[in-house]
Parts: C-alpha cells; structure tokens; sequence
C-alpha cells in the first residue's frame, strides 16, 4: 500500500503506547482458537492483547523496525522476567523503579540489546510508555498548564461520577483559558512535535478544536476515573489503579501472556502487502490501527477492493481514524460497520473520530 509513512523516518520509537482500546478489539474481531490475526506491531500492546485471547496465531507487522524491537523487548521482559519487572520498566511506579529494574534486565539481554536499550532508558529514565515521541508530546501538556488547572484535572479524573466531573469543569475549567490552551498546544503545527505532519496530508479536520470537542464529550459522557487513556493522557502513567490497565500489563494475565508468547510471529514490513502476500493468505482478521490515515481516498478504496478478494480466508479487517472518514467502495466486498458511536467510552480513547469494521460479505 502507498503510505506517507514511507516518507516518515522510522529510527526511533514514534509510539511507546497502543491508543486504541482492547474492548473495541475484542468485541470487533471475535477472536477464536482457530483464527491468524494480523495486528499491527505499534507499540505492541494490542498485540500482546490478541495474545491473551488465545488465538492459533498472531502476526505484528510494522515498518518501523523500531517499533518491533520494542516489542521483542517486552516479550524478553515477558519470558525471562517478572511481572514486577514488566511493569516497573513502562514506567507504571514512577522513575526511582526504573533503575533497578533495568539493573536486573540489562546483564540478560544480548550485546547488541544491552546497549540500546541502556541507552535508551538514560535518555528516557521515566521508562517506555512516556517515551515515545507522541506520548511525549502529549504528556508535555499538562506542563504548560497554570497549577489551578492542574490540579482542577486531578480532581476531573478521580470524581466518582460523571455528574460531578461535569461540575468540576464547568467550575473550575470552562471559566478559564483552558480551551485556548488545549486547542493551540494540540493544532496541526503543534501536533507534528508528535506525529511527523506528512501524516495529516489527507486529514478532513484540524486537531486542537477537533479532539477538544471530543474531550468535552468525553467529560459528558464517560467516567474518566475508569478510563485508562483519559488519565495517561493527562497525568502519565503513575498511580494507576491495577483494574484500569490494558489487559496486557494486569498481573492476573501474565502467566497466560507467557504461556502463549509462542503463537507470536513478527514482521518488519507493511501490513497490506503482507496481508496481499503467499505468507498473510492465511490470516483470518486483521486490526489495521490507523494505518488508512496515511492513505489517499483512491488508495483506500484500491486496497479494500484488494483485500476483499482474499475471500477464502481474510473476514475481518478493524481500522482507528483521528481526523478523517473512510468508507469502503459498494463493489470491495465488505459489509461496513460505522462502530465510532458504539465504543465503550469509559474505556476507549476519546481522539478517535471514526473506528470501522469490514467484514467480508458472503460469497
């Protein structure tokens, strides 16, 4: 598939956090014992929540070799170490954990590893999930902000109920410039200190106003005490109640996560031509992230024709949109479901503007 990803430099870890939800996942794909499902790589957390479903085979594929690497970093983490171990390296107990933490991992790692990934964590102390150059970006936000409203979104994300967290914005928030601050910090020439801005090339909308509009929806309508996104969004990744984790990082998963790191297979390339390729006929579903964000409206259109021949096996294709709709072509063979509406919000990211599922219509 052309992408403007291709023109995008892929030497470091662009996203150290997977924002689309596991809920929306699970509910979309169905997976079962006897499905192949392609997920891609990202930050790996989706992938490591296919896992958990215990399906015949996950295949992660990204063209950022970087992205992988830090996939087969946690998979190291996952097979040799503890979940103590896991958790403290994201980042999840604050910087003083991550030091002793890597102390112990580093002198298991080969050479090569040892040395990213010293080096890595000297340049990122905080460890992986505030890393990523988007993640970074966003957490940086909550910095600009005056202490009122700081402490204002503290207290936003530990009401008890919706109906106090809209209180506590109309009197602490709305009053104040904290509109203006969120819509200039996250515009379109901003937002590419996150997200390289050849990658908004084909969006339909600009991002401050859009995701504040979101936001205040949000607020509306979901409990952000429950919403693991929402809080990392603002307040990073400490202090977490365990039952607001992805499935990936909750203590309770990790033996199974172990057990079935074994039905993983991953992939430096693009996802569409693997799907397209002798290796990917095999897959039977698909979480495509946002990788059609990149694609121009005829390119889209171009591969989910494409796919839609791969009938004999290929039934389920899920895709995450920020700033634009995508619609697939009447004649590609797929019966399209709009689920944007239907997403859980107290569990789902609140920026995502259009979240489709293709499933393959019936020869």
């Amino acid at each position: 598939m052309h992408s403007e990803f291709y023109n995008v430099d892929l030497d470091r870890v662009r996203y150290s956090l997977v924002w689309e939800d596991s809920h929306t996942l699970y509910t979309a794909l169905a997976p079962t014992p006897d499905d192949r499902i392609l997920v891609i790589t990202s930050a790996g957390c989706n992938v490591l929540n296919i896992l958990l479903q215990s399906p015949r085979e996950v295949v992660a594929v990204d063209l950022n070799p970087v992205q992988n690497a830090l996939l087969r970093f946690k998979i190291h983490l996952i097979e040799h170490h503890t979940h103590g171990i896991f958790r403290a390296l994201m980042g999840f107990d604050g910087g003083d954990a991550v030091t002793p933490a890597l102390a112990e991992v580093a002198p298991t790692l080969p050479d090569d590893q040892r040395a990213y990934w010293t080096s890595f964590f000297k340049s990122h102390p905080d460890g992986i999930l505030p890393a990523g150059k988007l993640e970074s970006y966003i957490l940086g936000f909550f910095q600009t902000l005056p202490p009122t409203q700081q402490q204002a979104l503290e207290r936003l994300v530990q009401a008890d109920e919706v109906l106090e967290q809209q209180a506590i914005f109309t009197r602490e928030l709305s009053p104040t410039d904290f509109r203006e601050r969120f819509i200039n910090y996250f515009d379109e020439a901003n937002l590419s200190k996150g997200r390289d801005p050849r990658l908004f090339k084909y969006a339909q909308e600009s991002g401050g106003e859009a995701f504040y509009n979101r936001f205040i929806w949000h607020v509306e309508t979901a409990l952000l005490k429950n919403n693991f996104f929402t809080r990392f969004f603002f307040l990073g990744p400490q202090h977490l109640p365990e039952s607001v984790l992805p499935p990936c990082y909750q203590a309770d998963n990790f033996a199974r996560l172990k057990a079935n790191l074994n039905r993983l297979t991953i992939v430096d390339g693009e996802a569409v031509d693997y799907l397209l390729s002798d290796a990917g006929r095999g897959i039977t579903k698909a979480s495509l992230s946002n990788i059609f964000e990149y694609a121009s409206p005829d390119e889209f259109a171009r591969v989910c024709r494409l796919l839609g021949k791969q009938s004999g096996h290929l039934k389920r294709v899920l895709f995450w949109n920020l700033l634009q709709e995508q619609t697939a072509p009447p004649d590609s063979g797929w019966q399209e479901t709009v689920l944007t509406n239907r997403i859980d919000p107290d569990r789902a990211c609140f920026y995502f503007r259009d979240v489709r599922l293709l499933n393959q219509v019936a020869s």
